[in-house]
């Protein structure tokens, strides 16, 4: 259906079609080679209005709970505009902030690569970002004003990178958005429909890996949301994995998780990665020791909250 704003369904999955069907094309090149994958962009909400229209509890199939892996982001850069993206886990440091952690291109502009130091690049407190608590809708239905939930203002963006200085992208994309105290008791640790994580890990060949997000076309509705597919590797020199899993603008910075997958759902789950990239056979990101080292060269010491 037309908005006023001339975005409608149509035009927007026309032209995002193409990102959706990427699982099971055979291999996936090293994510370090540099040139197999591309940025996994925001959703672009610029004037698109993401004011929610609140709807009774029954009226609306269940899905995620509160604010954690899988909550739809919208991102508000200083130049303007407004970005889709997709949260990954909930991070603690040692003085007991909270944070919610993101993709770093989705609060850095495509001209900027973030600093090794929390002194370094844009300035980041200019980044307004919320989230949107027991969000129904992702992808195009969220754009073309699907949106149901509650939208909550979150606090500073404390860090952001998004390449290395020669220019390699896969392994260094991450970010964090701090939770500010008001919000602290919508927090939920726990991946929607796998649950978990129990503990960290990492993403190898031949794992079993899961993913919630909001990318178009692959999350639109909380069914399609819930997502599943094989690691292909992993690599601790550049910091990244690789796996066949689908994935699309809007599911950037998702959280991914690994386990043994039996009768009863996943046992075992890991937290394991963060997804910022796509190509044509596949998806990579960041694994979650190297944001962890990232952010301790930076100046934090952060770990991931586990749903236990």
């Amino acid at each position: 259906m037309p908005r006023e704003n001339g975005v409608s369904r149509r035009n927007v999955l026309r032209s995002t079609a193409a990102f959706a069907g990427i699982g099971g094309l055979g291999g996936v090149a090293a994510a370090s080679d540099g040139g197999s994958f591309r940025q996994l962009g925001p959703a672009d909400l610029s004037d698109v209005p993401t004011d929610p229209e609140t709807v009774p509890a029954a009226g609306v199939p269940e899905t995620s709970d509160g604010i954690g892996p899988g909550s739809m982001l919208f991102v508000t850069p200083p130049g303007g505009g407004e970005a889709g993206c997709t949260a990954n886990f909930v991070w603690t440091d040692d003085s007991g902030t909270t944070y919610l952690g993101a993709a770093g291109h989705c609060f850095l502009g495509s001209s900027a690569a973030g600093g090794t130091e929390l002194d370094e690049g844009p300035e980041l407190t200019d980044v307004e970002v919320r989230v949107c608590v027991d969000c129904q809708f992702g992808g195009a239905a969220a754009l073309a004003g699907g949106l149901r939930g509650e939208v909550v203002e979150l606090g500073d963006v404390v860090y952001a990178r998004q390449r290395a200085d020669d220019g390699t992208e896969v392994g260094f994309d991450f970010g964090l958005v701090e939770v500010p105290s008001a919000a602290e008791d919508l927090l939920d640790p726990s991946m929607p429909t796998w649950g978990g994580p129990d503990e960290t890990g990492e993403i190898d060949a031949g794992d079993t890996v899961v993913q919630y997000g909001n990318g178009v076309v692959t999350g639109e509705t909380v069914a399609t949301k819930s997502r599943t597919g094989t690691g292909t590797g992993n690599d601790g020199a550049s910091g990244s994995w690789t796996a066949v899993l689908p994935a699309a603008p809007g599911d950037s910075g998702s959280a991914v998780q690994v386990g043994e997958p039996g009768a009863s759902g996943l046992t075992g789950v890991e937290a394991a990665g963060i997804l910022t990239h796509v190509g044509t056979n596949g998806t990579a990101g960041t694994n979650l020791e190297k944001a962890r080292r990232m952010t301790t060269e930076a100046g934090l010491s952060i770990e991931v909250v586990l749903a236990s």
